[in-house]
């Protein structure tokens, strides 16, 4: 007769150890359509991350990466989300909009699950009083400030137009740039609002035009501001164009061709270029490895999954409230250098969180 220890190791029902359960890590974003790049680039920052680890455990247990699309859609993030915490995961590396992130942070937290999301920018995805979320990107108040530095100093005393779309990051950064360009003593000439996803916008550059505008703020996603810029250019708009972070998507740059070139947008600073070599080769290579250019959220979502992985080590825990206080005890050493989070989960990095940049030949040049 067996027994009862050698019996139960042999039962093909009996449930596995704690060292053999897979530690669950979901990556949320668009996985599909127009920002599908986003997605891509968060799976190729998570998976070189994980591949950091040695024999790929975490507290010697394995890591298993999980994969969701939520189409930059606050819809479908909000019946996801629901869907997600029938087996939840330990963390959530996500999602990319802001709306989605909004719409899915109070779902993940009432199951304790700890949220990263390398790429919403909305200053409201810190502010709904969770304790459990992060941010690895700036916030759009800081891209609205430096818009509007840069409209009262490199057009001052011109006629300034802005254009955005009916969602949360645009409405939100055009009202953060309106905002501080008062402190300016400066006011828009005109405001143009239109559906994303439009195939012309014609109409609007001719408002534009009909305003003698000099110079238009653009924001709205990568596919409408690449179809705005190339119309712009068609017809020969005598306005100037500046923008913001969705200009760094190879979407941007398909669309808009050669009228992308010098138009002056603002992204998260290069880390290549700012944070410390010896932290951030290691991760250039394995991103490379995986067929992807070290740029962009790809950095952002490693820095992300760091992150996580050092706050488990410290708590020595998979518990969310666990992590995110062993997250903000003391700063973290990552591929963006040394950072800190502020106790809403806003990141803190030693150089700025965005940078001046343009297009040129299909390079991103930093301005500044």
């Amino acid at each position: 007769m067996l027994n009862s220890s050698v019996a139960q190791a042999q039962r093909p029902d009996a449930p596995p150890s704690d060292n053999a359960r897979p530690i669950d890590l979901a990556i949320v974003g668009p996985m599909v359509g127009t920002s599908f790049y986003v997605g891509m680039q968060f799976i190729a920052g998570v998976n070189a991350a994980i591949s950091t680890l040695t024999d790929g455990t975490l507290l010697g247990r394995p890591v298993r990466i999980k994969e969701y699309d939520d189409r930059c859609r606050q819809a479908i993030a909000e019946k996801l989300s629901l869907e997600i915490v029938q087996q939840p995961p330990h963390v959530i590396i996500g999602h990319s909009c802001s709306a989605t992130t909004i719409a899915a942070a109070p779902v993940y937290a009432a199951h304790d699950i700890l949220q990263i999301t390398p790429s919403s920018t909305a200053p409201a995805v810190t502010e709904m009083g969770i304790s459990s979320i992060f941010r690895m990107i700036g916030r759009d108040d800081a891209q609205g400030q430096m818009a509007a530095d840069w409209l009262a100093t490199h057009h001052s005393g011109e006629k300034l137009g802005f254009f955005r779309s009916f969602n949360d990051y645009s409405m939100g950064l055009t009202n953060s740039a309106i905002a501080e360009l008062s402190n300016h003593g400066i006011e828009p000439t005109l405001v143009v609002q239109s559906a994303a996803s439009a195939t012309s916008y014609l109409n609007e550059i001719m408002q534009f035009m009909a305003a003698d505008i000099d110079v238009v703020y653009l924001v709205g996603g990568a596919l409408d501001s690449g179809v705005f810029v190339r119309q712009a250019r068609q017809v020969a708009a005598p306005f100037n164009i500046i923008s913001s972070d969705t200009l760094v998507s190879s979407i941007f740059m398909e669309t808009a061709g050669a009228a992308a070139d010098g138009i002056p947008f603002t992204s998260p600073a290069d880390v290549t270029r700012l944070a410390d070599e010896d932290l951030n080769g290691s991760a250039v290579a394995a991103i490379k490895s995986l067929g992807f250019d070290a740029e962009g959220y790809t950095l952002l979502a490693y820095a992300a999954t760091e992150v996580w992985l050092e706050g488990v080590r410290r708590a020595q825990s998979l518990q969310a409230e666990a992590v995110a206080n062993a997250i903000r005890a003391e700063p973290l050493n990552t591929v963006l250098g040394t950072i800190s989070f502020e106790a809403n989960g806003d990141i803190s990095t030693p150089y700025p969180a965005f940078s001046w940049f343009n297009w040129q030949a299909g390079q991103r040049v930093p301005l500044d």
